[in-house]
């Protein structure tokens, strides 16, 4: 069964405008399933209800040794001083097997990661702590109620889900390094989802296995037919992804401010793109397993890239892209006011200009503009290029004569909200 009968199939029971998130998921399972690269750590974001754990729950089901699903997580989740029962000699823990052994190799599936900041404080960030860890391979963890110390290394992957949430909570320990890519369920009709949703038989469970069943032949088939392989990038398609990279890099630094006066407080600092790279070049690779699978030949072609690209381009967080869209119906070039972004996204002028100085903080906009109105213009040609072809809406921008009460307003926004 090729991919485009099961997207055929699957569409059958769940409504899809953009299958690519079926790829991109798969891509992140093949990659982790045939080592072709640094495991992937996958959030799929959407709105409630919107349809992300009836992909990651069928995806789970796969195989049951190799992916282990989490539905809650404490600081004992992973590594925990408890013991088993006396006929097993592994710690009651996710990483130890029964055995003793290190669960090794294999995808953590988390249907919602935003379980993780319900968490009081001190908990959250030690089990950030330990995903960072898990993330590098290496996690040691003490326990009064064990002579040794518990030591785990090993290679996992992720995939989850959330709701948009994610971002604001990331955003707050920005400054821990985040270990995530991000895909962004794109905007879909919801009346034809909601019909659909009405008309199918199966639900629950027996969705769910059904899909599962669907899942688990593709995976079994490409694993096969690249068993052995390896795949490698052209110089183009990781020039294509360095660029990407340092774009969601930029467009993810969010950026510090007195919560009581609104000025900004620090100048951002933005991650390195090597992280991101990496996993992006791992979920590349798993597409060009998924492409030699279907044609015979692993050759990345514009498909494989526009995903790579939503990947890269969901790490903004909504009200960036909200913003950023509007820079992708006009050139280069071209400025626009503060005001004018304003009446565009819906938001006030207030959180309009600090969305834009968060963005011209990273250097993805550059301010200019006389006293009385402010403009913002992109800074390189390349995100442009970037923004233009991953949005594929474009929003009529309307510029408008500024009134004597916005002037006022905008002044104030800038003045007493950024601290100029």
């Amino acid at each position: 069964m090729k991919l485009a009968d099961i997207k055929k199939e699957i569409q059958k029971y769940q409504y899809f405008e953009d299958t690519q998130i079926i790829d991109v998921s798969l891509a992140s399972i093949l990659s982790s399933r045939l080592s072709l690269g640094l495991p992937v750590w996958l959030v799929i974001i959407g709105a409630s209800s919107g349809g992300k754990s009836q992909i990651i729950r069928p995806l789970s089901m796969t195989d049951k040794v190799y992916i282990k699903d989490i539905d809650d997580l404490t600081e004992n989740t992973f590594l925990s001083g408890a013991k088993m029962g006396k006929e097993q000699s592994g710690s009651n823990s996710l990483l130890k097997n029964p055995d003793g052994t290190n669960w090794s190799q294999g995808i953590m599936a988390i249907s919602d990661l935003t379980v993780l900041f319900s968490k009081n404080a001190e908990s959250k960030n030690t089990i950030l702590s330990q995903f960072r860890m898990i993330y590098d391979g290496g996690m040691t963890k003490y326990s009064g109620n064990l002579s040794k110390p518990l030591q785990w290394k090993g290679r996992l992957g992720v995939i989850s889900g959330s709701t948009p949430s994610i971002y604001r909570h990331f955003e707050e320990v920005a400054d821990m390094g985040e270990r995530f890519i991000y895909y962004r369920m794109k905007p879909y009709d919801e009346e034809k989802a909601t019909m659909l949703a009405l008309s199918r038989k199966e639900y629950g469970a027996e969705l769910d296995e059904k899909l599962s069943e669907l899942y688990e032949e593709y995976i079994k088939a490409v694993v096969l037919n690249s068993s052995g392989k390896t795949y490698e990038l052209t110089p183009e398609v990781m020039q294509h992804i360095t660029r990407v990279s340092m774009f969601a890099e930029k467009v993810r630094t969010p950026i510090a401010y007195d919560k009581y006066s609104k000025e900004v407080t620090h100048i951002p600092n933005k991650a390195f793109p090597m992280r991101v790279a990496l996993q992006l070049t791992s979920v590349a690779k798993g597409l060009m397993a998924m492409q030699d699978y279907e044609t015979g030949n692993p050759e990345i072609g514009p498909e494989q890239l526009e995903a790579i690209d939503w990947c890269g381009y969901s790490l903004a967080n909504e009200e960036k892209r909200a913003v950023l869209k509007i820079f992708a119906s006009m050139d280069f070039d071209a400025s626009v006011s503060t005001q004018s972004v304003a009446d565009n996204i819906g938001l006030s002028t207030t959180m309009s200009a600090t969305i834009l100085q968060n963005l011209a903080s990273a250097k993805v906009l550059q301010r200019g503009g006389g006293s009385n109105q402010h403009t913002w213009k992109l800074i390189s040609e390349k995100d442009h290029e970037l923004i233009v072809r991953t949005e594929t809406e474009r929003t009529e921008v309307v510029e408008r004569s500024i009134t004597q009460e916005d002037n006022v307003e905008e002044k104030d926004d800038l003045d007493g909200i950024l601290g100029w």
